[in-house]
């Protein structure tokens, strides 16, 4: 057995025609971590038997799938992670090319097939949407930080008979569940596993041809009964920006409203002021519907927007409209570099201070931490919205 590095792996993602169907990812991520995991959620059995066991038996409960992960703040990269958790407008520009978004009570964000590649097994994940969006600096870089949930994922079959002369009929067993080869998609890369020669062969789905049953161009002939298949890594190709969002071309404005604020000088906050998206999941693991193991959906609820700003204190202004509460503004802008200028414009709309800490430390400078509370904004229309202004024609 050989030790695996996680910098070999990759995250790769593309938007789901319909939600919950399966898509070959293609768009290339750069990734720092991520922890997404299909939880089984056993079920205990333990009616009064006359025994003191714990349990008397287990058995597959409903499933569900979700974690996060941590990618680089790449413009280009940008756009797909808030078509996970926001509606997407129409896209105005020609390279550079702006992309809104924002919440809509009629249209919900699209979904996504996620694979990340682990050694050498892909483990795939669909109709991944995201709950939560936020942003973090590692020196000067930007990093995006999502949490998703999936309807399902696929990692390694177990193949019940292999028949055929070329293509090759492949049945799977359906002890992971009744459509075994959902998850697959034509022309995936696959690899089998041959258990008691510890060997593998590598081949490609010619078609998905039932809820058992895929077909291979390859001969895996000495592959049988209680063998395994699983997805293998592609060769990743990444389409980036020139530069990622920096620390140091992140401006805040504040202003009485959202115009002003766009056009107001910047205010210099300190490293820790941030931002976070929130578009909740009701129930936040999906719905588990009777007739599958996964989610049948993942509904919508309602959306919000966490700002927190650290600033020098040294007036009481902040510290007075947190005690009379009037009606702020804010602009914060990220940019990036190159030969068009990329940006990332978070627009609140209407927000209140919910806290208002400033602590006083021996030989250190006095700062006024502010946690904001977004609110309606009826004059506008909206609560907040983002604009991502990248290279990517297509969203």
């Amino acid at each position: 057995m050989a030790e695996r590095h996680g910098s070999l792996g990759y995250l790769a993602l593309k938007k789901e025609i319909t939600k919950g169907s399966p898509q070959t990812p293609n768009v290339y991520v750069p990734l720092f971590d991520e922890n997404i995991t299909t939880k089984w959620n056993i079920d205990d059995v333990n009616p009064a038997m006359g025994i003191k066991a714990m349990r008397w038996s287990a058995m597959k409960g409903m499933r569900d799938h979700s974690g996060s992960f941590t990618v680089l703040g790449d413009p280009n990269i940008a756009g797909y992670l808030f078509d996970m958790i926001l509606t997407k407008g129409t896209t105005t520009g020609s390279n550079p090319y702006t992309h809104p978004f924002a919440l809509s009570s009629n249209t919900n964000p699209n979904s996504y097939t996620v694979d990340i590649a682990r050694g050498q097994v892909v483990f795939r994940f669909w109709g991944v949407e995201s709950k939560e969006l936020g942003i973090d600096f590692k020196d000067n870089k930007m990093l995006f930080k999502s949490s998703v949930s999936a309807l399902g994922s696929f990692s390694v079959r177990e193949i019940s008979s292999v028949t055929g002369s070329g293509p090759y009929t492949i049945t799977l067993k359906t002890d992971y569940d009744l459509v075994p080869t959902k998850g697959l998609v034509d022309n995936d890369l696959i690899r089998f596993y041959d258990v008691s020669a510890g060997t593998f062969i590598d081949a490609t789905v010619s078609a998905v041809t039932g809820d058992t049953t895929f077909t291979t161009s390859a001969n895996p002939t000495q592959i049988s009964n209680g063998d395994l298949v699983f997805l293998r890594p592609a060769t990743p190709s990444y389409s980036l920006a020139p530069e990622v969002f920096q620390w140091a071309k992140t401006e805040f404005r504040f202003g009485a409203d959202a115009s002003s604020a766009l056009t107001a000088s910047q205010t210099r906050v300190e490293e820790g002021s941030e931002w976070r998206i929130i578009h909740q999941f009701v129930p936040d693991e999906g719905t588990k519907r009777s007739g599958s193991y996964d989610p049948a959906s993942l509904p919508r609820g309602l959306g919000d927007i966490e700002i927190k700003t650290k600033i020098f204190f040294d007036n009481p202004d902040d510290l007075n409209r947190f005690l009379s509460l009037p009606k702020r503004a804010l602009v914060i802008r990220h940019f990036a570099g190159g030969t068009n200028q990329h940006e990332l414009r978070i627009t609140v709309n209407n927000m209140i201070p919910s806290e208002d800490s400033v602590a006083l430390k021996s030989d250190e400078i006095l700062f006024e931490e502010i946690s904001w509370k977004a609110v309606y904004d009826t004059t506008d229309g909206q609560m907040f919205d983002a604009k991502v202004v990248n290279g990517v024609a297509t969203i």
